[in-house]
């Protein structure tokens, strides 16, 4: 790696929109006047990159190193088929070195890939705050929890940091025994340590960690969009949809039947909607196969995986809503009351699919039951009649009518994501890509 260059930790899907910030775009960005927009400044960083797709690169024109992390070594195989892919296909810059670095197993500090290297670049700056990471680290020995890099290291920073936060434990998924004691370990050791603020020229930071940040930022909103270039309907084959003037429906490598109809506010990716299907408004529709006549109700969040169980390939589709607060949990069964899903007491849900409060109705911590971790979700041989059950629950709730999900096999979407098949995923989609290409090129 070239002397003063730096390792970009990004996920795959960054890949295409980040990408294009070269270490001489960084400086002219930098160098740009005050009144330049953002938009100006990020439209000629992609055309930079769009430039730079397919050509080996020399010294100093792109990133000597390209690092993704992924969660799993299964994510791994899917990040480095799709590199693998995209170089072949030519749309990423050439002679650069991609490499793709699994987590380790076990707990880990969430988002502590990018924060901690922020946190290095700026080591000279702020030595003091560096060394408290570092003595933190050394490693206080294996981790037993997982701790995150904003929620319990920001936290703990600045002149109004209190010991309160420690304790809330609300947005946390998996509650381990020692995790308010790590927090409070971190508190007191970072106490004092003053936030220090570095602000990038012509950048902005958008999250979209929530699906109904997804769907306002790729339907409602037009700014993201706008500074980006991103279209509404993108490599896809679809029925013509009329132009609204406020939010549109967002349709991405899918296949609509001409007989479809996505209602504005929704999106469909890598999806196939067979003859007369309809989405309702503020949908997330990802993965599916909707192969027969179906009404997917507003707000609802649709996500099909293949799985591989004891060597086997099977399916199954997750339905939710988008609102559902997937990592909400109560400690006993008591308590699943407390639980809403799509708006519904849990409870009533499961009376609706005539099941049972027992502790086999929940995956993994016993002691943490929450919608997440909740058996419900039927396995299935097809594809198509995974989101066909799938939607027949949703349904249900919503009809307040009676279907048993007694006979399949259920997983909770914890162990969905266990067993979950990326090279059968990825197919899937490669072969909506080829058919959607197949039929371009006959239409021209």
């Amino acid at each position: 790696m070239s002397q003063g260059a730096c390792v970009r930790c990004l996920p795959a899907a960054y890949l295409e929109v980040l990408g294009g910030l070269g270490k001489g775009e960084t400086m002219e960005a930098e160098s740009a006047p005050a009144g330049r927009s953002l938009r100006e400044a990020t439209q000629r960083r992609l055309q930079r990159f769009s430039e730079l797709r397919g050509k080996s690169m020399a010294a100093g024109e792109f990133w000597d190193i390209v690092a993704i992390t992924a969660a799993d070594e299964k994510q791994e195989l899917a990040y480095k088929q799709q590199l693998s892919e995209k170089l072949k296909k030519k749309e990423l810059p050439l002679g650069v070195q991609y490499h793709v670095f699994v987590d380790p197993a076990g707990a880990k500090i969430g988002n502590g890939g990018s924060t901690l290297c922020a946190l290095r670049c700026l080591e000279k700056l702020y030595g003091d705050e560096w060394n408290s990471f570092t003595i933190l680290l050394i490693h206080s020995g294996t981790l037993h929890c997982e701790i995150d890099a904003y929620g319990d290291f920001l936290q703990a920073l600045g002149p109004g940091a209190t010991v309160e936060y420690t304790k809330n434990t609300s947005n946390v998924t998996k509650e381990e025994s020692e995790l308010v004691d790590m927090r409070q370990r971190i508190f007191h050791l970072l106490k004092g340590t003053p936030l220090n603020v570095v602000v990038l020229n012509n950048s902005k930071f958008y999250h979209i960690g929530t699906t109904e940040e997804y769907l306002f930022h790729f339907t409602a909103d037009s700014s993201l969009k706008s500074e980006l270039g991103l279209q509404s309907i993108a490599f896809s084959l679809f029925p013509s949809i009329p132009e609204y003037s406020t939010n549109k429906p967002c349709i991405i490598q899918s296949i609509l039947d001409s007989t479809c109809s996505v209602t504005p506010g929704s999106v469909v990716e890598y999806s196939r909607l067979g003859p007369d299907v309809s989405v309702g408004e503020n949908c997330i529709i990802s993965g599916a196969y909707v192969k027969t006549t179906a009404v997917l109700p507003a707000y609802s969040f649709v996500c099909s995986l293949s799985l591989k169980m004891n060597g086997h390939l099977k399916y199954s589709t997750m339905a939710c809503g988008v609102q559902d607060n997937l990592k909400k949990n109560v400690k006993t069964l008591s308590d699943v009351k407390l639980l809403q899903f799509f708006g519904v007491c849990f409870l009533s849900c499961l009376d609706i699919w005539n099941l049972k409060v027992t502790e086999e109705l929940f995956s993994g911590n016993k002691a943490c039951l929450s919608l997440w971790n909740a058996r419900i979700f039927p396995v299935c041989s097809s594809l198509s009649d995974s989101v066909t059950t799938s939607l027949k629950m949703l349904n249900a709730v919503q009809s307040k009518s009676t279907f048993s999900l007694n006979n399949y096999k259920l997983l909770s979407i914890e162990e969905m994501l266990f067993y979950k098949d990326i090279e059968d995923m990825i197919t899937y989609r490669e072969q909506i890509f080829l058919e959607i290409t197949l039929n371009r090129k006959q239409s021209d």
